[in-house]
């Protein structure tokens, strides 16, 4: 019995073979998949996966550094609530993203706070 920490199996790259790719990663072992959210708009693909593989799949709430952008708090507030409609196995995927874009490095700290507080909170 395996567990992968961190897939994000839902995203569109996977649309054509997703249900053959997870079938052939429980028959090798790998039987339950931690999915971490991205941004608003993967929130109802991570979710519909998860209802599709309910024992397999479980959903993390969280807005990846690369979404964080000037509307964060809103984005934020909204995800929020959404622990409150379903059970959230994590808070995910959140960090600070120094790679790509440090455009809103500020926000991407503060997002990444509030997210921490989050998991504190809800004893994620």
């Amino acid at each position: 019995m395996f567990t992968d920490t961190h897939a994000h199996l839902y995203a569109e790259e996977f649309n054509e073979d997703r249900s053959a790719m997870i079938r052939r990663a429980l028959d090798a072992g790998v039987n339950r998949f931690m999915l971490p959210n991205i941004d608003q708009d993967s929130i109802a693909p991570m979710m519909h996966l998860c209802d599709e593989f309910p024992e397999n799949c479980f959903p993390m709430m969280g807005l990846h550094p690369c979404s964080v952008n000037e509307d964060f708090e809103e984005v934020l507030k909204g995800m929020k609530s959404d622990f409150s409609k379903r059970k959230f196995y994590g808070v995910g995927e959140i960090g600070i993203d120094l790679y790509w874009d440090k455009t809103f490095i500020e926000q991407q700290k503060e997002a990444f706070k509030m997210q921490l507080n989050w998991a504190l909170e809800l004893e994620l």
